[in-house]
C-alpha cells in the first residue's frame, strides 16, 4: 500500500471513507507544530476523548 506524506493526498486519491478518524482530523488541523505532525496531534486528541 502506498505511504502518504499527508492524508490530503490519500483523501484525493481514495476518498474520505478510506481515511481513519485521525487522518480526517489531521486534514482539519492542517499543519502540525515543531516536531509533531498534524496526524500525530489528531491521534493524541482522539486518544484523549475516545
Amino acid at each position: 500500500m502506498k505511504q502518504w506524506r499527508h492524508p490530503g493526498g490519500k483523501l484525493l486519491a481514495l476518498g474520505a471513507d478510506k481515511l481513519t478518524d485521525a487522518e480526517l482530523l489531521a486534514i482539519l488541523i492542517s499543519i502540525g507544530i515543531k516536531n509533531k505532525s498534524a496526524e500525530k496531534i489528531a491521534e493524541e486528541l482522539l486518544n484523549r476523548v475516545c
